[in-house]
């Protein structure tokens, strides 16, 4: 009885967490579709496009590889240029199997690919704590991305191209979304904001495709310097 008590409890935290991410799919599914139309542009079929989402599982860094891809950039650049991108999620993934309880190395190791910024966000901010909450969460988000790349290598022999393209502009708007908040909160990230995409555009005619990385490690680091570090830790506390 007692397992089963177990399993009762861990399958209604995972509907829980599911429908937490109801806001989460709602965004993800035209961002997959912009995804798919910007990835078969840039030369993938549709098999290496839908792949791409399930072993990467990187919004942006999947939109700023295949850019680069359709630009040129060679194979490192896409690579190291995600790397930087993608390097919050290790510090996304500490916080979270730090909240969470009773987790387990192999547990942990199995699930850290499916952190990203909106599912770790509302995770921050819920008061349970549980892993398998967090798994639904998580997982959800994780099927609704890969179902919005399905969905947009069919739509393209459907629409036409300029409607499945127009699927793009939820990211910048999930994009003006994370950003408003802070920049509203703390002028020196809207001025860091400022810096970052300056330096980007300079540096495009200096490195090319490389610009990404550069203006990112730059950005950063002027960070350092230019944001209040209480402010960092006021948001840390509230994410706790």
């Amino acid at each position: 009885m007692k397992g089963v008590f177990h399993i009762t409890t861990r399958l209604k935290e995972l509907i829980y967490g599911s429908k937490q991410a109801i806001p989460i799919a709602m965004g993800y599914i035209p961002m997959g579709i912009g995804y798919a139309a910007l990835s078969i542009k840039a030369g993938l079929n549709p098999f290496e496009t839908v792949s791409f989402s399930i072993l990467v599982y990187a919004g942006a860094g999947e939109i700023i590889a295949v850019s680069m891809l359709a630009k040129g950039a060679s194979v490192i650049a896409i690579i190291l240029t995600n790397f930087v991108v993608n390097l919050r999620y290790l510090v996304m993934n500490t916080c979270v199997y730090n909240k969470a309880e009773k987790t387990s190395p192999l547990w942990n190791v199995l699930t850290c690919h499916l952190v990203v910024d909106e599912s770790f966000a509302i995770f921050s901010l819920m008061k349970e704590t549980s892993i398998w909450i967090y798994n639904g969460l998580a997982f959800t988000a994780y099927i609704s991305w890969i179902l919005g790349a399905i969905i947009g290598v069919y739509l393209l022999d459907i629409l036409p191209v300029v409607v499945t393209n127009s699927f793009n502009i939820s990211l910048y708007a999930l994009f003006v979304a994370i950003l408003i908040p802070s920049i509203k909160e703390n002028k020196d990230i809207a001025l860091l904001v400022l810096i970052t995409a300056v330096l980007n555009v300079i540096l495009q005619f200096v490195v090319g495709n490389w610009s990404i990385i550069l203006s990112t490690l730059i950005g950063a680091f002027i960070g350092l310097y230019i944001v209040d570090d209480e402010y960092i830790l006021n948001e840390e506390t509230q994410g706790a």
